[in-house]
């Protein structure tokens, strides 16, 4: 069975491409072709279930906006009109479903078709070309940034799409991503390390649940940056803690942790204490820490200590946190 990124891919070969040297033969050296962007094919976790609603074969195709500008409304028309149930009639088997099959509730017309490569940028990393500057980096969630750089390129001839692509793949300088960490670390101490016991204490059970929420969620966003790999949002977070290697010893931990009841608390702060051992240990073979202490906003403090520029050296800890 092919997932999302195969059938693109596939129906851009077998329809799109002919489409496009049919119609617009004076342009393909300016269009760029793809599937990026939003829904689990992009990300290739896709299964059976994704079927369901707002799938079915497509792909992106990016064109400068002065060029959208030109041929675009014909191009999009050109895309609508190709042959879509024919080719999963053709393909049943590979295709793993019928026309009909998936609802479509109008938001893939959003997710394929075509694009200035502006409008694509801008859309998910709130730029419309390469970042340059550290707000540039800053101001965007990761789950967008996931978006902007997931699935696949199939064509580029000009190598403008890419070459912004390439930049966000690059990841965040070494400041931002230390400042980044250490601001996910410094939470995720204060919320599991600290607030926790202090909440379970008080007999408050529902600021003790909230703080080892709070802390899957920080620490895991520090194991993404230190994989450097943007995290994606919170439905596909787990498929995709699975993927890394660094820290992946912590990840099977995180998955108990997240499924024990309250009446487990002891080994609730055990856990939490043994995941962040794991993390702290990697800041120590990084050089980013020569500290002992097993308290994460500790470690956090003595990051900020490696951050060579002094502006982002002089923000509060907490500043980046995602």
């Amino acid at each position: 069975m092919w997932n999302g990124l195969q059938m693109a891919e596939a129906f851009y070969e077998e329809c799109g491409r002919p489409m496009l040297e049919r119609r617009f033969p004076g342009y393909l050296d300016r269009i760029a072709v793809g599937l990026v962007g939003q829904g689990s094919e992009c990300f290739g976790y896709d299964d059976r279930i994704s079927r369901d609603h707002d799938y079915a074969p497509g792909f992106c195709l990016w064109l400068s906006e002065e060029l959208k500008q030109q041929i675009g409304e014909e191009m999009q028309k050109a895309y609508d009109d190709l042959d879509f149930d024919g080719f999963i009639v053709r393909h049943r088997l590979d295709a793993a479903m019928a026309p009909g099959d998936s609802e479509m509730t109008g938001a893939r017309e959003h997710r394929v078709g075509v694009f200035s490569i502006e409008e694509f940028y801008y859309e998910h990393t709130g730029l419309t070309g390469k970042p340059q500057s550290t707000d540039d980096w800053l101001k965007t969630p990761m789950y967008y940034l996931a978006e902007a750089v997931n699935g696949r390129v199939f064509r580029d001839p000009e190598g403008r799409f890419s070459a912004i692509r390439k930049a966000w793949e690059d990841f965040y300088p070494d400041d931002i991503l230390k400042k980044k960490v250490a601001a996910d670390l410094a939470m995720a101490g204060k919320t599991g390390q600290f607030n926790y016991e202090r909440s379970l204490r008080r007999g408050d059970q529902q600021a003790a649940y909230s703080c080892v929420t709070e802390f899957i969620y920080k620490i895991s966003a520090a194991l993404f940056l230190l994989n450097r790999r943007y995290m994606p949002y919170y439905k596909w977070r787990g498929r995709a803690l699975k993927d890394l290697k660094i820290c992946s010893d912590a990840v099977p931990l995180i998955f108990e942790l997240q499924q024990l009841p309250e009446s487990e608390s002891v080994h609730k702060s055990y856990l939490i204490e043994k995941i962040s051992s794991i993390v702290i240990e990697e800041i120590r073979n990084r050089g980013w820490s020569e500290g002992y202490s097993d308290y994460l906003l500790d470690q956090a403090k003595i990051i900020m200590k490696h951050i060579s520029d002094p502006q982002i050296a002089s923000w509060n800890i907490f500043v980046g946190e995602d």
